[in-house]
This record gives C-alpha cells, sequence and structure tokens, in this order.
C-alpha cells in the first residue's frame, strides 16, 4: 500500500513537472515572439515592440496617436515695400527630439473688410526644435493692404524620431544689429566634427511690446566642420522701434 501511494506520489510529480516545463516553454516562446523580436518598420504590419503598423516602439516613425500637433502661435505680414510682403508664423513642436520632413501650410493674407487678398502655399521641414519660424518673403499681394494673416497646415505632419545625432548642433555669435533695424549681421558657428547642408536661417524683429515687426529668411547651402559662416539680412528703409532680433537656425536632418 506504501509503495502504491509512493508511486502515485511520483506520478503527480512528474506530471507537475512536465506541465511546468511546458508553462515555461510556453511563457519563453511568448516572450520572444512578442517582445524581443525586433520590429520591422517596413512590412506593413504590427509586429515586435510596434505600437501600430510600422511604428513606434523601435521605429523611427511615431504613431499618430502618439504624435501631438503643432500648435501655431502667431501669424503676421510685415509689408517690405510697395505691393510686397513677408509673411512669418511661429510653430510650436510638441514632439520633443521628432521632426517631419516635408509638411504643406498655408498662409492667408485678409484686407481691412476681411476679404482674402491671397494665399501663398508652402512647405517645410520640420526640425527637432521647440519653436520653428516659418516664413514666405515676395508674397505681391498688386494694391491691396494686408490687415490680418492665418496660417495653417494643409496636412497632419508625419512625424519621426530624429537622434541628435542626425545633425550638427549650431550656434550663432557676434549679431549686430543696426540702430535703424535696417541690418543685422551674425556669423553661424558649426564646432562639430559633422559638415552643416542645406541650413536655414529664419530671423524675426519685435518690438518694445514683443509684437513681431519685420523677418527674414536665408539658406546656406553648406557649413563645412569646425568652420563658420557669415550671415547678413537687411530691411531697407528700416523698422522702426525695434529692440530685439531672434535668429532661429533650422537644420535640415
Amino acid at each position: 500500500m506504501e509503495m502504491a501511494l509512493s508511486w502515485s506520489g511520483r506520478r503527480q510529480t512528474l506530471y507537475m513537472g512536465v506541465a511546468a516545463v511546458v508553462a515555461v516553454v510556453v511563457f519563453l516562446w511568448g516572450y520572444e515572439a512578442f517582445l524581443t523580436t525586433p520590429s520591422s518598420c517596413f512590412n506593413g504590419k504590427q509586429d515586435g515592440n510596434e505600437l501600430g503598423v510600422d511604428c513606434g516602439g523601435s521605429c523611427a516613425l511615431i504613431c499618430p496617436a502618439q504624435a501631438h500637433s503643432p500648435a501655431v502661435l502667431w501669424a503676421r505680414a510685415f509689408n517690405v515695400g510697395g505691393d510686397y510682403y513677408t509673411a512669418a508664423a511661429y510653430v510650436q513642436n510638441n514632439n520633443p527630439g521628432a521632426g517631419s520632413r516635408l509638411v504643406h501650410y498655408s498662409f492667408q493674407l485678409f484686407d481691412a473688410n476681411n476679404s482674402l487678398v491671397i494665399e501663398k502655399d508652402g512647405t517645410a521641414e520640420l526640425p527637432p526644435v521647440q519653436t520653428i519660424p516659418l516664413i514666405e518673403p515676395n508674397i505681391n499681394v498688386g494694391n491691396r493692404v494686408v490687415s490680418k494673416t492665418l496660417f495653417a497646415f494643409s496636412e497632419e505632419p508625419v512625424w519621426e524620431k530624429v537622434p541628435a545625432s542626425a545633425y550638427p548642433r549650431l550656434k550663432t555669435t557676434g549679431q549686430n544689429l543696426s540702430p535703424d533695424a535696417s541690418r543685422l549681421s551674425a556669423t553661424v558657428v558649426n564646432d562639430t566634427l559633422q559638415n552643416a547642408k542645406n541650413v536655414t536661417l529664419a530671423v524675426v524683429l519685435f518690438d518694445q511690446d514683443g509684437v513681431a515687426r519685420a523677418a527674414s529668411r536665408s539658406l546656406i547651402a553648406s557649413i563645412p566642420a569646425k568652420s563658420s559662416e557669415p550671415v547678413v539680412f537687411t530691411w531697407p528703409g528700416g523698422v522702426p522701434n525695434i529692440v530685439k532680433a531672434e535668429i532661429s537656425i533650422l537644420p535640415s536632418f
């Protein structure tokens, strides 16, 4: 009787051991298949640690559900002489460490009667910086006078994670604004070991109340590593009551 009980106990222990081994194997298979398998990010299906189809997790693309729309802080148009205006908008990137390679937008300029004067479309990169000036120069409005400006994106930007190594960190030095704000000069410095290409510089002039009064942009095709490039912006006739010039560096990535 004791031997029968002993064999029964051993058999029960054996069954439990086998069941435990099977459970461990199933767990390890599931962990490997769903949690540690690298995402392909380009196969048109959700796998690995992706949060959506080819997005999220270890993929560079940010899923739409996790992305945050950019906020338009302000938009204005400035007469630069005769029938020509420059339109500018400050956009806030609410996706830290992420950028959008190509986004379409439009400026709408209205007169004092709220009638549309002109709509100007454009495209731009949204680099991984917090505040992004978007500037459209040389807008011909005929003999109309612009009183109001609206800015909007024509589509929702597609955001992707951008590592800091994707573009060199640049800075400006020696900024000098003439007393009448007709000329602004500065030097763009590339202290890194990377060459910087297609660097957009945007400048906005502000009065004592913090209101934007003029804007301009410039493109530097290349700034070699460990070098610098001078840049000059001009506003013929000057801009009255300017107390601050803000230069933004918008690198391509």
